[in-house]
C-alpha cells in the first residue's frame, strides 16, 4: 500500500486542481482504446493524452472479445453514450499474451487458458504474430453490431496501432499494410 499512497501524494502535490475540477462535468474522449494490461504500456503517456481524452479497455493481450459482457459494455458505452470518433487497438512488441499463444500448453491457470483459447500465433516471428493479432481484433470489432452500425453511418472509425518499446516508435495499420507514423 505504501507505493500507492506515496504515488498518490506525489500526484496530488503537482496535479492541476482546476483541471480535475473541470472533469466533474463529464468525460468527452475522442478515442476508445483497447490496450494490453502490460504495465509497460501506458496509452495515456504514449499518446500524450490528458485525463478525459481516452476511454480505456485494458486486458491481457488487447483482445476485443465481444462475446464477453464487460467488453461489450465498454464498447457500447463508448460508442453509444460517449460518441467516441474511433476505436483503436494498441498492440505492442514483446507481448506476453501473444508469446503464450505459440505454446498454450505452458498456460498455467484456467483464467489465462480461457482468455487466450481463441487466439492463435500466426506469423513468421513474434512481431508478425503481434500485428496479426491486432488485425484480428479489428475484424472482431467490425462484426459487432454496435460498431458495425456506427462505422456504416460514418460516425466511427477503427484503427490498429503497434508500439515498439525500443526504439520508441509507432506503426499504424492502413489499407492492409503496417506503416510508420
Amino acid at each position: 500500500m505504501k507505493e500507492l499512497a506515496d504515488g498518490f501524494r506525489r500526484f496530488a502535490a503537482k496535479a492541476d486542481s482546476k483541471f480535475y475540477s473541470s472533469l466533474i462535468a463529464g468525460q468527452h474522449p475522442h478515442t476508445m482504446m483497447i490496450s494490453c494490461s502490460d504495465s509497460r504500456i501506458i496509452p495515456e503517456h504514449i499518446f500524450d493524452a490528458a485525463p478525459g481524452e481516452l476511454f480505456m479497455l485494458r486486458n491481457v493481450g488487447n483482445l476485443a472479445r465481444t462475446e464477453e459482457s464487460s467488453v461489450r459494455a465498454c464498447i457500447d458505452y463508448a460508442v453509444k453514450h460517449l460518441k467516441v470518433k474511433r476505436i483503436a487497438v494498441l498492440a505492442h512488441n514483446q507481448c506476453g499474451a501473444v508469446k503464450a499463444t505459440e505454446d498454450k500448453e505452458h498456460l498455467d491457470t484456467e483464467g489465462l487458458k480461457k482468455w487466450l483459447e481463441q487466439e492463435e500465433y500466426t506469423g513468421s516471428d513474434l512481431e508478425h504474430a503481434e500485428k496479426a493479432q491486432a488485425v484480428r481484433q479489428l475484424a472482431k470489432l467490425s462484426e459487432y453490431e454496435t460498431v458495425k452500425d456506427a462505422v456504416a453511418s460514418g460516425k466511427l472509425e477503427l484503427c490498429a496501432l503497434y508500439f515498439h518499446l525500443d526504439p520508441i516508435s509507432m506503426e499504424t495499420y492502413e489499407d492492409g499494410e503496417w506503416r510508420s507514423l
